[in-house]
């Protein structure tokens, strides 16, 4: 069973001759693919209470607003920041202003979304969304992305990021980029010629374009809920010795779209283990023949998991 650490333990190292560079992701939070992101957030001051366990890589939380609204925020998750000097004043003509030692990226809101971004200096961004849940759209999703940024740069700056302890074969330490072959992706037809990218954390891998007329294969590492069989597109079998299950996205078989998960070792809270999913798009087709590719690829990608 994992052991959730509090904010005493990996510390971000100090800047040394050797060290990492300031205003960066090694110098912000350490080891980002050990960092426990709620140790980023303040419930009391959010208002806000924890959500269940869906991932890696950010924290989950349930903030009632003023109005009676609910909004669900997120926070942590590291993506590659947009191209262009990280001191712009915009970026992707988003304003960009300063927090402290780091800038955040404030998007322009989306019907019932907003997300901001603090920019580290190395190229890196983490992410801070709130999405309506419940009530109204205008209810002010930006002030709670806002607060919940400005709460994250907080704990980076005072050295609060805590980090979790994972055990040697854990998914978390493990980049699901090593793990499949490219070689294996590259017989899906329009993939041939994708190459493995990985996300700053390491947790996740993409082959081919963010496009929906693309197809593409993603292979995550995250935790939760052991895979269940949820809608009548999904079956439940064993691939390379492992249980795992495979489904339509949504349950619309006419979707060109699959996930292939299997569980791994316990994770933090009761229940809850580490998951392996792979999903493909594959545009053109039906959900049943994107199924097929994602069996094909857990068959060749689950006897390189750790042990579990």
């Amino acid at each position: 069973m994992l052991v959730l650490a509090a904010g005493c333990v990996g510390q971000p190292p100090a800047p040394g001759p050797q060290g990492p560079a300031p205003g960066s992701v090694a110098a912000m939070l350490g080891d980002p693919r050990t960092v426990d992101p709620c140790t980023l957030t303040d419930p009391a001051a959010l208002k806000a209470t924890p959500a269940a366990t869906v991932s890696l890589d950010y924290c989950l939380l349930h903030v009632q607003l003023d109005d009676g609204s609910l909004a669900q925020l997120a926070v942590g998750e590291l993506v590659p920041a947009a191209p262009g000097p990280a001191d712009a004043a915009t970026e992707d003509e988003d304003p960009v202003v300063p927090r402290g030692s780091l800038r955040l990226v404030q998007e322009a809101p989306l019907p019932g979304h907003c997300t901001r971004r603090i920019r580290f200096d190395d190229g890196t961004a983490m992410q801070v969304s709130a999405d309506l849940l419940t009530g109204d759209p205008a209810a002010g999703l930006c002030a709670v992305a806002e607060a919940g940024a400005d709460t994250a740069i907080a704990a980076m700056e005072q050295h609060r990021v805590g980090h979790r302890q994972y055990p040697p074969n854990s998914l978390a330490l493990t980049d699901p980029c090593a793990v499949l072959d490219s070689a294996v992706v590259h017989q899906i037809p329009g993939l041939e010629q994708a190459q493995p990218q990985s996300a700053p954390a390491g947790h996740q891998c993409q082959w081919g374009e963010q496009d929906a007329q693309a197809p593409r294969v993603s292979f995550t590492h995250t935790a939760g809920k052991p895979p269940a069989v949820l809608h009548g597109a999904a079956v439940e079998e064993e691939i390379a010795g492992r249980r795992t299950v495979v489904s339509v996205v949504g349950g619309d078989p006419s979707v060109p779209l699959c996930s292939a998960e299997t569980g791994h070792i316990p994770f933090g809270g009761p229940g809850e283990v580490e998951v392996a999913m792979l999903v493909v798009a594959f545009p053109g087709a039906t959900g049943i023949e994107a199924c097929e590719f994602a069996r094909g690829l857990a068959r060749e990608a689950w006897p390189r998991l750790p042990a579990h």
